[in-house]
């Protein structure tokens, strides 16, 4: 049977402050790219088909990092896997600095995908493990919110690099980008191993999806709901950049990562801010104010305002920071220790592979229909998720 150190002497506000950094970094190198999305397709002719490509080739290697090596880390320990997966974070990010066509973009963000993949499970069981026993709750809240949180960091620090110095911007952003996760995976090298080594890492590899049995019961509900919160990340990382320039009044490709960012900031704040709330109501208010943000961004599209867009944003991310925040607690809460790398690698699954088949349907869609009516019809789908989901969710729990 797995065994953990004794939090007594793993788990400190250092340690965990350490982990959740570096699971920060991790998750933030995927952000990155997004705003300079605009520049690719202005300087080299790359098509929305590329862009939201390159999004669905991310995924692909994070799925298959999630499926196969999602309880590696329980087995090998989580700095063998969460070092690795920080350094192909680096690797990733330097050939991202060599774009001028499609083939790079792709080949960086599959290793991407890769890095992010790996780090999901390994360092978000991390996180959880190092949590201080004091504070719970920060567990569920950190995993939540690093996803989101590190691409709005990402999407942000390349932003201001397109500002600053647009002619070198994403050279300038890929750089600094390798440069943090090389010192992060210096970090978490020091941190104190919370796993014992055992047998079994080649088996795990096994591409089975680990859903403890206690959780069994409200996962589908549970994850639809937070399935819709990704596809709608998801294509804001894809083509919001895109929609603000091009739908809305957004001025500067600084207003690209502008649309990328807030969404993805707000709701870890807001998850945190949450965390008091009980995990049902967590979700719940989530689910409210997520759907009353969505409406916001299909009545700002409407009257083509940036200014109304960014205020549904603030909305949005908001629910959805508080409502999955709340989803990670039921689910974490009803998983055992030993069993929290395979219930991450579970949820994170379903949810980047549904926000990789709807956006790759929506860059095909884009080409056909424009940009901004996809955007509202992916923004109603998405509602429709959250909706099912919630009401699913509590009358699972209340069963």
């Amino acid at each position: 049977m797995l065994r953990l150190r004794a939090r007594t002497g793993a788990a400190s506000p250092t340690t965990f402050t350490t982990a959740s950094v570096a699971f920060v970094a991790a998750c933030a190198a995927a952000g990155v790219p997004a705003p300079l999305y605009v520049v690719y397709q202005q300087t080299y002719g790359l098509s929305t088909v590329v862009l939201t490509g390159a999004f669905a080739i991310y995924i692909l290697p994070l799925l298959a990092a999630l499926l196969c090596c999602g309880g590696l880390s329980d087995h090998l320990g989580r700095k063998r896997v969460a070092v690795p997966a920080l350094l192909a974070g680096t690797a990733g990010s330097l050939v991202l600095a060599t774009v001028d066509s499609a083939a790079p973009l792709l080949v960086g963000r599959a290793v991407q995908g890769l890095s992010v993949g790996l780090a999901l499970s390994a360092l978000g069981a991390f996180v959880v493990d190092l949590v201080p026993p004091a504070r719970p709750g920060l567990a569920g809240a950190v995993t939540s919110g690093a996803p989101p949180g590190g691409i709005a960091l990402g999407a942000l620090t390349s932003g201001i690099a397109v500002q600053v110095a647009p002619a070198h911007a994403p050279v300038l952003a890929f750089v600094v980008t390798a440069s943090v996760l090389t010192a992060a995976a210096l970090a978490v090298l020091f941190l104190p191993e919370t796993v014992t080594r055992r047998p079994g890492a080649v088996r795990s590899l096994r591409p089975v999806v680990r859903v403890p049995p206690t959780a069994r019961r409200v996962f589908p509900a549970v994850c639809l709901l937070v399935a819709g919160t990704y596809v709608l990340g998801g294509f804001t990382q894809a083509l919001a950049p895109s929609l603000a320039v091009s739908v809305l009044d957004g001025t500067g490709l600084f207003s690209g990562a502008l649309a990328v960012a807030v969404y993805h900031l707000v709701g870890p704040v807001a998850g945190l801010a949450a965390n008091r709330l009980t995990a049902t109501r967590a979700l719940v208010v989530g689910a409210v104010g997520l759907v009353a943000g969505i409406g916001g961004y299909i009545a700002a599209i409407g009257v083509g305002s940036f200014a109304a867009y960014l205020v549904a944003a603030v909305v949005a991310g908001a629910g959805f920071g508080v409502a999955f925040a709340g989803a990670m607690r039921i689910l974490l809460e009803r998983s055992p220790e030993g069993t929290h790398a395979g219930t991450l690698a579970a949820i994170y699954l379903y949810c980047y592979l549904a926000a990789a088949v709807a956006n790759l349907l929506a860059g095909v869609a884009v080409e056909v229909w424009g940009l901004a009516p996809v955007a509202v019809g992916l923004c109603g789908v998405v509602v429709v998720m959250v909706a099912v989901g919630a009401l699913g969710s509590v009358l699972r729990m209340r069963r």
